[in-house]
C-alpha cells in the first residue's frame, strides 16, 4: 500500500484517509458539485465535468453534459440482440463485455487509426469521443441487462428529461430514493487512481493501440475477478447470508456481530 507505482492528477487513494477526487474528499466533492434537481446529491455528469477538468462546473455547464449525454446514450438494437443470444444463466459481467465488444462497430478512434490520416498527436480527440459514448451508453445496456436477467426481461424506456443516474433508476423499477443511490454509486466508483485491475488493464490494451471498446470489455473481464469487483458481489452474498443466520428471531448486538465476523475470519 505504502509503493507508489504511478502518479495521477485525477484522484488519490490514500490507505487511511480514503479516495480524493481532484484533492477533494469524498464529503468535500459531493459538498462542492451542483446539486440535481430536487436532490440533496450531485449528478453523474457534474462529476465527469470535475474529473475531466479538475474545476467545479456550473449548472449551465453541467446542463450541456447532461444534454450531450442524451445524444450518445442511443444504444444500436443489435447490442441487446447480442446479449439476448446469449445463455440466460450467464453472468450479467459476461453480458456487459459482450455489450461493449458489440458497440466496437462504433468506435470513433478505430475509424480515425484506418481513415489513413492517423496522427498521434490529435488521437486523444477520438479516444475522448469513444470514452463519451461509453459512459453515455453504458447505464443503458446495464438496465437493459438487469431487467433481463432480475426483471423477467421487462424493459422501461429512457427517461428523456431524466440525469445518469435518475435514468438508471428509473429503467430499471426502482424507487425515487433510489436514483440518488445511483447517482452515488456511480460517482464514487468513477476512478480509483488508475492503478487497479480494471483501470490499468484498460491502459495496457490500450496501449496497443486498441480502441476503447476492446481496453473497456477488458477491463470489465479483469473486474470481474472475486480479488476485484466480484469482491461487491460476495460481500453482498455474506451479508445476505449474516442476515438469514443470525437476525431471523434475536436483535443483532455489537456482541452477535462480532462473534459472527470472527467465525468469518477464523474460518479463512
Amino acid at each position: 500500500r505504502d509503493i507508489r507505482s504511478l502518479v495521477t492528477d485525477i484522484s488519490y487513494l490514500d490507505p487511511q484517509e480514503g479516495i480524493r477526487f481532484r484533492g477533494k474528499t469524498i464529503p468535500e466533492t459531493f459538498e462542492a458539485l451542483p446539486k440535481a434537481s430536487g436532490s440533496d446529491y450531485p449528478t453523474v455528469e457534474s462529476f465527469w465535468y470535475f474529473l475531466l477538468t479538475g474545476e467545479v462546473p456550473t449548472q449551465a455547464q453541467v446542463d450541456e453534459v447532461v444534454a450531450e449525454w442524451k445524444t450518445r446514450q442511443v444504444v444500436p438494437q443489435y447490442v441487446f440482440d447480442a446479449i439476448s443470444a446469449l445463455p440466460k444463466e450467464s453472468h450479467p459481467m459476461v453480458m456487459l463485455s459482450v455489450g461493449i465488444l458489440a458497440l466496437q462497430k462504433d468506435s470513433k478512434f478505430a475509424g480515425f487509426y484506418n481513415s489513413g490520416k492517423f496522427n498521434k498527436m490529435t488521437a486523444w480527440e477520438y479516444v475522448y469521443e469513444d470514452a463519451s459514448d461509453l459512459v453515455a451508453r453504458i447505464p443503458i445496456i446495464a438496465a437493459f441487462i438487469y431487467n433481463l436477467k432480475y426483471r423477467g426481461g421487462k424493459q422501461s424506456a429512457i427517461d428523456p428529461t431524466a440525469d445518469c443516474g435518475a435514468n438508471f433508476a428509473r429503467m430499471i423499477g426502482q424507487c425515487k430514493e433510489y436514483e440518488d443511490v445511483a447517482r452515488m454509486y456511480f460517482i464514487l466508483h468513477s476512478d480509483h487512481e488508475s492503478g487497479n485491475v480494471s483501470a490499468h488493464t484498460t491502459h495496457l490494451v490500450h496501449s496497443a493501440l486498441s480502441d476503447p471498446y476492446y481496453a473497456y470489455s477488458a477491463g470489465l473481464n479483469g473486474l470481474a475477478g472475486p480479488l476485484h469487483g466480484l469482491a461487491n458481489q460476495e460481500v453482498l452474498d455474506w451479508t445476505i447470508k449474516f442476515q438469514q443466520k443470525y437476525c431471523k428471531d434475536v436483535e443483532p448486538t455489537k456482541e452477535l456481530v462480532t462473534k459472527a465476523l470472527w467465525d468469518t475470519l477464523n474460518a479463512g
